[in-house]
């Protein structure tokens, strides 16, 4: 599965970003709506100012990245950034270094 650059940088920021990390370091679900804060939206221009929120959230739907809840947030889904690896093993990497969405693991509630 390829992604654009763009997706990939925003992927990877979501990553690193405290700002969009929980307590636990893992990927916060963001508001999809641009007014809120610390939304997607903000994600983006953080990442890079030129990129479009809603056409990168539209490529990470498509793929299969991200998941758009009932609730208005937008959620990285694990299988799209925790490889496979030893148990306990929380180094994610770069989201660079993944292609293939089927080689990686998923949490029990991905879908």
């Amino acid at each position: 599965m390829l992604l654009s650059s763009g997706a990939r940088q925003v992927v990877s920021q979501w990553l690193r970003c405290n700002d969009f990390l929980d307590e636990q370091h893992h990927p916060r679900m963001l508001p999809s709506t641009p007014h809120d804060p610390d939304s997607f939206a903000d994600l983006v221009e953080v990442t890079n100012p030129d990129l479009v929120p809603g056409v990168v959230l539209g490529e990470l739907l498509r793929k299969g990245i991200v998941e758009s809840l009932d609730s208005g947030h937008v959620l990285l889904k694990r299988s799209a950034y925790a490889p496979r690896g030893d148990k306990g093993c929380n180094d994610y990497g770069s989201y660079d270094d993944f292609s293939d969405v089927d080689t990686l693991r998923r949490r029990h509630n991905d879908t």
